[in-house]
């Protein structure tokens, strides 16, 4: 085995040229309806994987060894290893298993006809590191060039919410591959979101560790194109904002009498005609009033007691000091 290269004795040089990925966001104004499991093939000029530095693994139906058969017959080398479903529910079913084939291959392509089947089998770690196999139809005569193509293709993910994130690059791309993969990326990108560029939002560029620099955004009004263009305001909202732009309608309002519905009186307490409520008015009273209300009742009680020759006991003390027996 080759001794592995150090920079000051220290760093090694195949963890520094190790790329990261880089990535484009697109926001848009409205949310998708539907998450899809199948992603939008996005073209790049220069590809992300190169496969016979990263392995590549093929998912497919089984059985396995007819795959494998078919590949040797397309003379196609550059997929490392071919996983049947069967293999996939039995060898790769515990959690380390399938941690380890997630780490030992950089891409996986899988068979159209078992996608819907992965997401289950699979796990949630796929998705966490952005590994999900990518569809591709083993049934073609073109095998070889239907796997080429799903290799030096990025994808898009649809999702439910207003954000999307999509590999256009490496950094130890140029800026100008980087520049050519964005040039051949954006019509693809744009054609597989719902309303187009009316519907985007803003863009950006990033790294995996670094923060987003945008590259392009709309306009913030509600003309063709801008961050509001086609939004409808709702009926209580709009009725809202003319509150809030015509403050004198409030004190119009509350000067206005409510409408209060006539009740019928009981003939028991009356034979009288119906009453309308309103003629009832309530004075509405501050807790302050209510508390100086009851300290002067308070008062009052003891004055009329004190009047009358003292506290009056209550039957509870009355009762008590009795002896059994005694009237």
């Amino acid at each position: 085995m080759a001794k592995t290269e150090l920079i000051d004795s220290h760093v090694s040089v195949k963890q520094c040229t190790r790329a990261q990925y880089v990535w484009l966001q697109i926001t848009v104004k409205r949310m998708h309806p539907e998450h899809k499991i199948k992603p939008f093939k996005i073209p790049l000029k220069h590809p992300l994987i190169d496969p016979r530095v990263t392995p590549v693994c093929l998912i497919t139906k089984d059985p396995q060894r007819e795959y494998k058969d078919l590949l040797e017959s397309h003379k196609i080398k550059f997929i490392s290893r071919v996983v049947g479903i069967t293999k996939l529910k039995g060898k790769f079913k515990s959690y380390e298993a399938r941690r380890m084939l997630l780490k030992e291959n950089g891409m996986f392509l899988a068979d159209e006809r078992v996608i819907p089947l992965l997401p289950g089998l699979l796990g949630k770690k796929w998705f966490d590191a952005k590994k999900q196999p990518i569809p591709v139809c083993l049934t073609r005569k073109d095998l070889k060039g239907e796997l080429e193509r799903a290799i030096e293709s990025s994808y898009m993910h649809q999702n439910r919410g207003t954000c999307t994130s999509v590999k256009i690059g490496l950094l130890s791309h140029t800026p100008e591959k980087i520049l050519d993969n964005m040039k051949i990326s954006f019509p693809a990108i744009v054609k597989n979101i719902k309303g187009n560029w009316d519907n985007i939002q803003s863009l950006h560029i990033k790294t995996n560790s670094s923060i987003s620099l945008p590259i392009w955004t709309c306009e913030l009004g509600d003309a063709t194109g801008g961050r509001w263009d086609g939004m409808v305001q709702s009926k209580d909202a709009s009725e809202e904002s003319k509150l809030d732009e015509d403050p004198a309608s409030n004190d119009t309002d509350m000067d206005l009498e409510e409408h209060v519905p006539e009740v019928p009186v009981s003939k028991s307490k009356s034979k009288g005609t119906k009453k309308p409520l309103n003629e009832v008015v309530v004075k509405s009273v501050t807790p302050k009033e209510v508390k100086q209300k009851r300290s002067t009742e308070g008062a009052e009680k003891k004055k009329a007691k004190i009047a009358k020759g003292g506290p009056v006991k209550s039957a509870k003390s009355a009762l008590i000091g009795k002896k059994p027996g005694r009237p």
